[in-house]
């Protein structure tokens, strides 16, 4: 790779700023990675990511980017203890009230806890040569050229005291909270207008002992919201013997209780019943942690008419989507990947532009896609964007007929998993199988409803008996 720059200062040291420090090394004689927490040696959660201990999805397509950056980055995590799953045949997935048909799809998945792929992440990077990672460590504010139209560095601070870093580039990857908004308004400069879509949600997790074979065959099980009140579970195994994290998810002021008991009886209540007598006897193995979800955030960086050179936002910051979908740790890893191109075709010149530019439509994917999936919840209203509102509409035929359909479910399953466009369920042949499979949805459904009626009818001639209900019918 061709060198840009002698020194590049990532700040925060997430799945976001560790990937970004992986691509800047290929292309620096120097990167920093400066973090305000106390990094764990091992798998540990750590205050920096309070959603660090709630289910994690690493979905297809972000890992196989961990694999294009850390080569052998599988090997490594199945022999550290992550479950090896087919994403579709060992996984039961339930979205809206319907469940996926599972069909063997020959992709392999990785199910670990989130603190157990970011320590292997960080191990990785921390291998690089050329990579510096200071934790303990606080950045203050950017430092920048006399007319502030190049950001030179950052100021840090830590025990030793204050610290200036000089920089040809800086990478702010300090989460959804973000930094780069106030240091723009302090070198006077516009903030991104920011988007955002209400939608509350309440995360309550634990990590829980099960008996072998508590799921049967499945690895993972995921509920959607079906019905009020607004609740969803996911149940993940992960590293460890007979270990998953339990998570529980309630939407609009639904909370699911935190005490272990009523977390349990909670889950039961949700689970299907080859699950729920295992989830009554399992045993809690962490507190329950609770984590509180306001709304889905963008930050629309690419259209701003200025913005100073040699900085850069990525992550959360640019984006934070709604966890219940799984997408985080993925987005972070295509973020990148777009950056890697970028750099590789111009270097910095005009950065931002061309990063901003390109990764938009990466996030536009992932972002509609959440928020068809929130729109479609009986707790909430229709959306005000008409496409929107066709998607949704559009989404429950879709579900119907990939509950019976192997191939309208991998077809689904590949485009939320983010390595096919939506545009593939637009496909001639896909749409036949979808109209076919929703119309037998509806078929069954119109049929178990005129037998549940006709039952009724059977049983109001059972009680009166023959004689009264045929005086009854000559009255009328």
């Amino acid at each position: 790779m061709a060198r840009i720059g002698e020194h590049a200062v990532v700040v925060g040291a997430g799945m976001g700023g560790l990937l970004a420090a992986r691509v800047l090394s290929d292309h620096y004689d120097r990167v920093t990675v400066v973090e305000r927490d106390a990094l764990p040696d091992g798998p540990q959660a750590r205050r920096g990511v309070p959603q660090g201990r709630h289910v994690h999805g690493l979905l297809p397509r972000g890992k196989d980017l961990l694999e294009e950056f850390f080569p052998g980055f599988e090997a490594q995590m199945r022999a550290a203890g992550a479950i090896d799953c087919d994403v579709l045949g060992e996984v039961n997935f339930q979205m809206a009230g319907r469940t996926l048909a599972q069909v063997s799809t020959g992709y392999r998945g990785l199910q670990a806890s989130r603190p157990h792929v970011e320590h292997h992440v960080r191990q990785r990077v921390l291998s690089i040569p050329n990579v510096t990672l200071r934790d303990r460590s606080q950045v203050s504010g950017v430092i920048t050229n006399s007319s502030a139209t190049r950001v030179t560095g950052v100021t840090v601070h830590d025990a030793g005291g204050a610290e200036d870093l000089g920089a040809d580039l800086v990478v702010a990857a300090t989460g959804r909270g973000a930094i780069v908004p106030a240091w723009l308004d302090i070198l006077g400069y516009p903030r991104p207008r920011e988007e955002g879509t209400t939608i509350d949600i309440v995360y309550r997790s634990a990590f829980v002992e099960l008996e072998p074979g508590a799921l049967g065959t499945d690895k993972s099980l995921t509920i959607g919201v079906r019905e009020l009140p607004p609740r969803a579970l996911a149940l993940f195994a992960v590293e460890g013997r007979n270990r998953y994290v339990l998570t529980l998810i309630g939407h609009a002021g639904e909370q699911p209780p935190a005490d272990p008991a009523g977390f349990l009886d909670f889950a039961a209540a949700l689970a299907p019943p080859h699950v729920r007598a295992a989830l009554r006897r399992g045993e809690l193995i962490t507190d329950v942690a609770t984590f509180r979800y306001k709304a889905n955030l963008r930050r629309r960086y690419e259209r701003l008419d200025r913005f100073p050179s040699g900085l850069l936002a990525v992550g959360d910051g640019l984006c934070s989507f709604s966890p219940v979908y799984g997408q985080g740790m993925t987005i972070a890893a295509i973020q990148m990947r777009v950056l890697q191109r970028c750099l590789a075709a111009g270097g910095e010149r005009d950065l931002a532009r061309r990063f901003y530019t390109a990764v938009t439509p990466e996030i536009d994917i992932a972002w509609q896609l959440t928020v068809i999936a929130d729109s479609a919840m009986p707790h909430v209203g229709p959306h005000p964007d008409p496409a929107i509102r066709v998607a949704v509409a559009a989404l429950d035929p879709v579900l119907a007929a990939a509950e019976r359909d192997p191939v309208v479910a991998a077809t689904l399953y590949r485009v939320m998993g983010l390595t096919q466009r939506p545009a593939a369920l637009l496909r001639p042949d896909l749409v036949a199988r979808i109209g076919v499979g929703a119309a037998r949805a509806a078929a069954e459904v119109a049929l178990a409803e005129a037998e549940r009626r006709a039952g009724r009818i059977g049983g109001f001639v059972a009680a009166l008996g023959p004689a009264q209900c045929l005086a009854a019918v000559k009255r009328r």
